[in-house]
């Protein structure tokens, strides 16, 4: 029988405002490239993170968050720590959001310790 793993994901929608600069999106695109990590990332059970432009512009969602946390209580950790709240803080003055967080159990194989593991899942996808 194949080891499994019960991991929450967690999606958020990100839609800027017609008036966002430029130079605000940029400043927010490269906080989020960070913003794992900068959160405490594995160790506080931030599993797997992705943050990307949105290929799909039709219903002006500009970015899209794809991330995997070990349980809930990894999820808050991460909403309240202060360098999620200080990019937030940032966000809900030039855009909206909607987030959607499910529990999906998955084959241990699927998230490992090796970091090199995203940039196999991701490979060719940007």
């Amino acid at each position: 029988m194949e080891a499994v793993l019960k991991a929450l994901w967690h999606i958020a929608l990100i839609s800027f405002r017609p008036d966002a600069p430029e130079e605000i999106r940029k400043e927010i695109f490269d906080q989020y490239q960070t913003l794992a990590e900068d959160c405490g990332g594995r160790d506080t059970g931030i599993l797997f993170w992705k943050v990307a432009h949105n290929l799909d512009l039709r219903k002006n969602v500009h970015l899209v968050e794809i991330a995997v946390f070990k349980d809930d209580a990894a999820l808050q950790a991460f909403r309240g720590h202060p360098k999620h709240k200080e990019l937030t803080d940032v966000l809900s003055k030039v855009a909206d959001w909607w987030v959607g967080d499910v529990y999906q159990t998955l084959p241990n194989d699927l998230i490992t310790e090796t970091p090199s593991h995203e940039a196999a899942l991701l490979d060719g996808v940007d």
